[in-house]
């Protein structure tokens, strides 16, 4: 799957590594899904410190470290790709916030897997 340059749309997607879906990590049920559906390429990031709408601050310290920390899963394809996953998303996100940007695309340039 390739990204093409020109026009094409970003999905973030956040929420705290400690959400749960069925007892499995919210993530990995979300990066399965877009798998799943053949989306051309998504990334997981780790925050270090992040707070939502109820105000609490989260922040990565020795105790804490992979405990409710905030995480955003970014997710670049044609725009109607990804409108299609939104119903998908609306059943799994529980507590966060996704949005949808139309972007365009400058540089698209990865090695094909073998």
């Amino acid at each position: 799957m390739t990204i093409p340059t020109g026009p094409a749309a970003l999905l973030s997607i956040y929420i705290d590594d400690g959400e749960k879906h069925h007892d499995r990590p919210l993530y990995e049920v979300i990066m399965n899904l877009l798998t799943e559906k053949g989306i051309a390429g998504a990334t997981l990031f780790r925050g270090v410190s992040g707070y939502g709408s109820d105000g609490v601050r989260h922040t990565s310290t020795i105790l804490r470290l992979m405990e409710n920390m905030p995480l955003k899963i970014e997710v670049v394809d044609q725009e109607e790709k990804l409108a299609a996953v939104i119903p998908d998303l609306e059943k799994l996100v529980d507590k966060g916030l996704v949005t949808l940007t139309r972007i365009n695309v400058v540089i698209s340039r990865f090695e094909p897997h073998a």
